[in-house]
């Protein structure tokens, strides 16, 4: 089975009502019982907490309820990219600056075409940019 490159978006899926899809909640479901299966770059839990605490800024989820996103998220068997060498930052930037994507997405992209991947995303530009590779994608 070709591995899964999940993006924030996702993620924040999880966790916030609001963003809930049920295709979401399926790969949550694989993620937590199955290793190996799900990557993403080590900037993606930074995305998932700062996607939290904005949301709880803005009260669409209760302050309680970050600590315990964080613990969901935990729980998820998702392998954590190494950050990058210089090699890699300098591919993620060609990326961001052939695709028009932020350098955050093309972390994700690069990812995704290092590992031949599927590429999970909430993200309109990110998954025409893996279209755009040759990547499989599954939007939401």
């Amino acid at each position: 089975m070709k591995p899964w490159v999940i993006d924030a978006s996702v993620a924040v899926a999880w966790l916030i009502p609001e963003h809930q899809h049920p295709r979401c909640d399926e790969h949550y479901g694989r993620a937590r019982g199955q290793a190996g299966l799900y990557h993403a770059p080590a900037l993606w839990h930074w995305q998932v907490g700062q996607a939290l605490l904005l949301a709880c800024r803005s009260g669409r989820l209760p302050r309680a309820h970050y600590e315990r996103g964080l613990e969901l998220v935990a729980q998820a068997q998702v392998e954590i990219d190494p950050p990058p060498n210089l090699h890699r930052r300098s591919q993620v930037l060609r990326l961001a600056e052939a695709h028009q994507i932020s350098y955050l997405d093309a972390a994700y992209l690069e990812l995704v075409v290092r590992l031949n991947g599927t590429l999970l995303s909430r993200e309109a530009a990110l998954l025409a940019a893996a279209r755009a590779c040759g990547i499989a994608v599954e939007p939401f």
